[in-house]
């Protein structure tokens, strides 16, 4: 399809408007916010690491979101089923937070997690779908600012959400003395559920060409598209990064709860600051991609990002340090969707990002397990409550990130996606 200038001005509307009420629902039901939830209700690290990983794990299955497109028969049917199916498991968290519903705690904590995964689930699925419907409308060289854009009401949206939920949590326990497993954690899940239903209402702003429904959705006819040496050298970093971060991730959320004692407000106004960070850049990140190319802009996002983790070791200083450092995932945000379709040849989107999220994710999940053991390895739980027994924990996440970089460097001569 070959849009006029009239309806890639309306799918960049409606899409930017989409992002920006789904990440403002998304900011106020964050990881952050459930890590906190659950350890409020005593959960240990065991459960934040299934909190993290579980997600993940079941994300496998977005693999089969292509085939979604048989039942839903259109792309604007398919997402946005999906995204309000993913909001009755946001309005289902709340209920894990009712002392009478449930014989024991941990049972409590791990309905959290369940409802955590489905929730993941059917938004991964409408995510797989939204994005192969917008590669179908936005032509290849301008595709840098138009994810830009989008990235940049994304994070703003977050921004917002991840200030309301931090603000709303400082002012229930400050001035009113609240126990907030009960009142605010509750609350905000429920309003963010109410916001990603309210941002399917854009998409009918989007022009809808015909659902391309892969003939063979197999995992072998997937996986052409990755049996080129770079798309091999892609997936790879794609392996190798998810890995290092699932390796390295339980400590992340544990650190500012014990390590710290930061109450819910920091975290959370850190990410906001991030997001903001991030959407001021996110559109000139686009415009640098249409220009030179996603693999330059990754390589300089994946050297900046991994020093995040060192500078968290410097105590409260540090944790604000490494989250502002992180703006630097934009980078890697607005190139991803567009390095992983990067020479295909036919316009289905959708197997390529399927099959990579779902691998990638499966990965994640994986080593985010593993990764209780690797924090138990590096901080005992004993010493969990001091700072400076992380360090040796964030310098070995932090060389782990960093060499994600490798298979990035590595990679064959980029295709020139930008004609």
């Amino acid at each position: 399809m070959n849009p006029s200038s009239a309806e890639l001005q309306r799918t960049s509307r409606g899409a930017n408007e989409n992002a920006g009420i789904w990440a403002l629902g998304n900011g106020l039901v964050s990881t952050t916010l459930v890590s906190y939830f659950a350890q409020s209700l005593g959960a240990q690290s065991a459960a934040v690491s299934w909190i993290i990983a579980a997600p993940k794990l079941v994300g496998v299955l977005r693999w089969f979101a292509p085939s979604l497109l048989r039942l839903g028969g259109s792309y604007r049917a398919t997402s946005t089923w999906a995204f309000l199916v993913s909001t009755v498991f946001l309005l289902i968290l709340p209920l894990c937070a009712v002392p009478e519903l449930w014989p024991s705690t941990t049972l409590a904590i791990w309905a959290i997690v369940l409802c955590w995964c489905l929730y993941h689930l059917a938004e991964y699925c409408g995510y797989v779908i939204f994005v192969a419907w917008l590669m179908q409308m936005v032509p290849p060289n301008v595709r840098g600012r138009f994810f830009g854009l989008r990235e940049r009401w994304l994070t703003a949206g977050n921004l917002l959400g991840f200030l309301f939920a931090g603000l709303l949590g400082a002012v229930l326990r400050n001035a009113f003395e609240l126990d907030l497993r009960w009142i605010a954690y509750p609350m905000l899940a429920i309003y963010g559920a109410l916001a990603i239903a309210f941002s399917v209402l854009p998409l009918k702003r989007i022009p809808e060409p015909k659902a391309i429904i892969p003939a063979d959705h197999s995992f072998l006819e997937d996986w052409k598209h990755w049996s080129g040496s770079r798309a091999r050298w892609f997936l790879l970093y794609g392996t190798w990064f998810s890995a290092a971060n699932g390796l390295f991730s339980t400590l992340l959320y544990v650190y500012p709860y014990r390590g710290l004692d930061l109450s819910l407000f920091l975290p959370l106004t850190m990410a906001a600051s991030m997001r903001l960070g991030q959407s001021l850049i996110s559109r000139p990140v686009g415009v640098t991609i249409d220009r030179f190319g996603w693999r330059s802009v990754m390589i300089c996002g994946q050297v900046l990002i991994a020093f995040g983790p060192l500078l968290f070791s410097f105590g409260t200083a540090g944790y604000i340090a490494g989250n502002l450092v992180w703006i630097a995932y934009a980078l890697i945000n607005v190139a991803l969707p567009i390095a992983i379709v990067d020479g295909r040849h036919d316009r289905s989107a959708a197997p390529p990002l399927a099959l990579y999220f779902a691998w990638t994710g499966l990965v994640y999940g994986l080593t985010a397990l593993a990764g209780q053991s690797v924090a138990d390895y590096f901080v005992v739980q004993e010493y969990r409550s001091e700072p400076s027994a992380y360090t040796t924990y964030f310098l070995a996440a932090t060389l782990a990130r960093l060499s994600a970089v490798v298979p990035l460097v590595l990679l064959p001569a980029e295709r020139n996606s930008r004609t």
